[in-house]
């Protein structure tokens, strides 16, 4: 096998193919798990904050009626 023959040679195998599609699957399932998880940690964020203000809001009304 001479030296132009294997530069000429161009073509990737389907072992080099496949695992660069299993890559990219990877990267791809890992963007959206992360984008799944920081929109469920700001849902969570704002239902927590909704419970603490009702959770306030009926403290200070027991207060203002004298309820113990």
């Amino acid at each position: 096998m001479d030296n132009h023959e294997f530069i000429g040679n161009e073509q990737g195998g389907p072992l080099v193919e496949e695992s660069l599609l299993l890559g990219l699957a990877v990267v791809t399932v890992s963007i959206v798990i992360a984008v799944i998880l920081q929109a469920t940690g700001w849902a969570q964020d704002v239902i927590t904050g909704l419970l603490q203000l009702l959770q306030d809001s009926w403290g200070n009304l027991t207060q203002l009626f004298g309820a113990p």
